[in-house]
C-alpha cells in the first residue's frame, strides 16, 4: 500500500479481516496471509504476525510473518510491483543480516496444491469466508 491505496490491482480484491480459526485478535490483509498462517499452524511452526516495523530510507516496512525458530521474516506477495521490488532491495541493503523470504504467486500456488485439501477453513479466491 501507498498511503491507504493498494499498489496492485489484485490487492483490491484481497479479503481482509479477522479469521477466528487462526486468532480472533489478528487482522489479516489477504486470504493468502491467512492461509499461510494456517499452514504454519498445521505444521506446528511458531510464528508472529507483523512483529516489527523496519525503517527504510523513505518509508517503513512491516513483513507479514516472523519465524522465531529460523529467525526469518516472510513476505507474501501475489504481485511484485516496481514499488515492492525497490522496497525489497532497500530492505536487503539496509538489513543485510536479516533473513527475508518472499513467497510469490508461484510459491503460494504450490503451497495451496499441497495443503488446501488438508487444512480446514482454507480460503480460495471465490470462497465466501
Amino acid at each position: 500500500m501507498i498511503g491507504s491505496r493498494p499498489i496492485s490491482p489484485k490487492a483490491v480484491r484481497a479479503k481482509a479481516g479477522i479469521r477466528e480459526d487462526i486468532d480472533p485478535k489478528l487482522y489479516f490483509f489477504s486470504r493468502w496471509e491467512a492461509n499461510y498462517a494456517r499452514i504454519l499452524n498445521f505444521e506446528g511452526t511458531k510464528w508472529v504476525f507483523q512483529p516489527r516495523v523496519f525503517k527504510l530510507k523513505t518509508q517503513n516496512y512491516t513483513p507479514d510473518f516472523y519465524l522465531p525458530k529460523t529467525s526469518e521474516y516472510i513476505e507474501i506477495k501475489n504481485y511484485l510491483s516496481d514499488y515492492s521490488r525497490n522496497r525489497d532491495e532497500e530492505f536487503r541493503e539496509l538489513y543485510p543480516k536479516t533473513k527475508l523470504k518472499l513467497i510469490l504467486k508461484k510459491d503460494y500456488l504450490k503451497l495451496q496444491k499441497k495443503y488446501s485439501d488438508k487444512i480446514e477453513h482454507w480460503e480460495f479466491y471465490n470462497s465466501k469466508s
